[in-house]
């Protein structure tokens, strides 16, 4: 894999983060912040470490032992770093990203240097008319020039539920095999996940999380990103800890009515799908400075 420098990045790049091994050490300080904390709505210190590693612990692909905490995602805008702070634009290249302060701006070396990024990944669309710049960077602005926007914890959690129904060995997917076979379980993903997402097209501003602030600002482009919906039994391994026993669920039966398979355009997916999307592909990485 190719190691980049920032004259590499072009707008429009899907920035995809990979975080540190997760630490309960680190944990257990962060409880220790919200257990000294007065005010009950700032105990949120424990709750956003563990979500960081929830979503790529429920979406963990099928990398096997080459697993990787792929936990954010971000895109690679020209924005005004001073927003409103003064009369005259300072338009400039930054990674433009949805965290607990809303939608910001941060430059890529700072970024590099923060504790929980261990890599980022580059994505680039495959294909790139004339105007995608152009058209990406317009849709990056309106969302970073809203300063109403807030982050979104509801979504950033509900991306871990739906991870649980992309896999054929998630709990959640598990469940709904169980009572309704496999075509069932399998239409009733679909039907929830489309729910989801055409509840986010009209609200779009409630429903800001990292990768979702990604995937908006495609689509809103005119270049809304096909995601891969259903994964069939991947070689899921992280901590045993972490997983269900395979005897937790009662065998389910099957169907022979086959599972057609299904191109989704979604705006409430995962980092990793982002990923995984056929529209872009890797062209290298960025490393922990």
């Amino acid at each position: 894999m190719k190691p980049l420098h920032q004259t590499d990045l072009q707008i429009g790049d899907v920035l995809i983060f990979e975080n540190q091994d997760f630490s309960y050490v680190k944990f257990l300080d962060e409880l220790k912040k919200d257990y000294f904390e007065e005010d009950p709505k700032k105990r949120m210190h424990a709750a956003f470490y563990l979500l960081l590693y929830m979503i790529p612990w429920f979406d963990p692909g099928k990398e096997g032992k080459e697993y990787r905490n792929i936990y954010h995602a971000a895109i690679w805008g020209n924005v005004d770093v001073n927003r409103g702070q003064h009369k005259q634009a300072n338009n400039l290249d930054r990674i433009v990203q949805a965290g607990r302060a809303g939608i910001v701006q941060a430059e890529l070396e700072a970024t590099l240097k923060e504790e929980s990024v261990k890599n980022i990944y580059v994505y680039r669309r495959r294909e790139l008319p004339v105007d995608f710049q152009q058209k990406i960077n317009a849709a990056t602005r309106a969302f970073y020039d809203d300063v109403s926007i807030p982050y979104s914890y509801e979504t950033a959690w509900l991306l871990a539920v739906i991870c649980s129904m992309r896999y054929t060995d998630g709990a959640l997917y598990k469940m709904l095999e169980k009572h309704l076979g496999v075509w069932g379980a399998h239409k009733m993903v679909d039907m929830i996940q489309s729910l989801i997402n055409e509840y986010s097209s009209e609200h779009q501003k409630e429903m800001v999380a990292c990768s979702t602030l990604v995937a908006m600002i495609y689509k809103n482009a005119g270049y809304e990103l096909e995601v891969k919906e259903l994964e069939a039994d991947p070689k899921i391994e992280v901590h045993p800890d972490l997983k269900l026993s395979e005897d937790f669920f009662h065998p389910s039966f099957t169907t022979k009515k086959p599972i057609q398979p299904l191109e989704v355009k979604e705006t409430v997916i995962t980092p990793r799908q982002l990923a995984e999307s056929p529209d872009v592909e890797l062209i290298g990485y960025f490393h922990h400075v």
